[in-house]
């Protein structure tokens, strides 16, 4: 099964969220994507982050309300699924993306996974733990952010010696919200 795994905060789910997952559906050539929801980032401020078991119980709830999989319907079964992954809950701390891609090919062999992150994050890659390693065992594909050229950031990552595959999803929608926005909108009761 290939399988894309969406990582994220998910500090709420957003337009922007929903819109990537049901690009990588309908688009892209997947049988699963898989909401990982990251209970503690070690690049972002703990201190804006909500409850963890909230944001989790939050994506599920979404998940299961914005894709009512198990209808019966045949379109159902034609499309791939959606799904929320909270293997990132039962991980030692911390939490280092090429440590969760890493225990989750040692038990689940028998799926190809897909690394998915905006291109905010392929920016700050090298920010990340043993960033060249993920980019030598882990297929990443990258959408759009605005601000951020992940066009070319990926071509220059691609370019490296020994890099599995990174790929610029470059007609998935570019939408300008981020979860920070929202939170900031919230605090002023918007």
């Amino acid at each position: 099964m290939r399988c894309a795994l969406f990582f994220g905060s998910f500090n709420p789910l957003h337009q922007g969220h929903v819109s990537i997952t049901h690009y990588l559906l309908d688009r892209c050539d997947v049988d699963q994507v898989r909401l990982v929801l990251s209970p503690k980032n070690p690049v972002k401020d703990v201190a804006v982050l909500a409850d963890a078991q909230q944001r989790l119980i939050a994506l599920q709830e979404a998940v299961q309300k914005q894709w009512n999989y198990g209808s019966g319907k045949e379109e159902d079964s034609a499309r791939g699924e959606v799904c929320v992954s909270d293997i990132e809950f039962h991980l030692p701390s911390p939490l280092y993306t090429i440590n969760t891609l890493r225990y989750l090919r040692a038990t689940e062999p028998q799926n190809e996974l897909i690394l998915v992150m905006g291109a905010d994050n392929i920016a700050i890659l090298e920010k990340w733990y043993r960033w060249q390693e993920l980019i030598r065992e882990f297929e990443i594909w990258v959408y759009p952010r605005e601000g951020s050229d992940g066009q070319a950031l990926c071509a220059c990552y691609a370019s490296l010696p020994n890099t599995r595959c990174i790929r610029f999803l470059a007609d998935a929608p570019l939408y300008n919200i981020s979860s920070t926005q929202i939170r900031a909108e919230r605090k002023y009761g918007k």
